[in-house]
């Protein structure tokens, strides 16, 4: 009985572990920010233009971005987020972020469709742009 009761308690653990390490997909008015699920390990290539509105996604320089774990909407009016151990950006400011390509239309032919990465679902609209993973 003793060992049932522990194996149903490492169990519950790791679903609440992994339950809080998955991705968001957060809408502010009819903005969508997406926040990756927390990673140990990523690409090292830099994106750093203004973060704008791309395809109704929250991105920079005309590609959608996948924020950081931990990523948080912290006021709407205008749209503003917080990148844990980055700093805090307004739409429109300039923003420096490391990752890397996800999708480049460029350089994939793709089926339209919602893309699934790093834990969250990249909607349709911004599917159809270029995809960048931040860390």
């Amino acid at each position: 009985m003793l060992e049932r009761r522990s194996w149903m308690l490492l169990g519950l653990l790791c679903f609440v572990s992994l339950a809080g390490c998955s991705g968001k997909v957060i809408t502010v008015d009819g903005a969508t920010v997406l926040v990756s699920e927390r990673a140990t390990s990523g690409m090292d290539a830099a994106l750093a233009p203004e973060l704008q509105i791309v395809g109704g996604c929250l991105g920079a320089g005309g590609s959608v971005v996948i924020w950081p774990f931990g990523t948080r909407v912290i006021d709407e009016d205008p749209l503003t987020i917080e990148i844990p151990d980055n700093g805090t950006f307004v739409l429109g400011e300039e923003v420096t972020v490391g990752g890397g390509f996800v999708l480049e239309h460029s350089s994939v032919a793709r089926d339209p469709g919602p893309l699934e990465v790093s834990g969250v679902t990249v909607p349709t609209a911004c599917a159809d742009h270029d995809v960048f993973l931040a860390r």
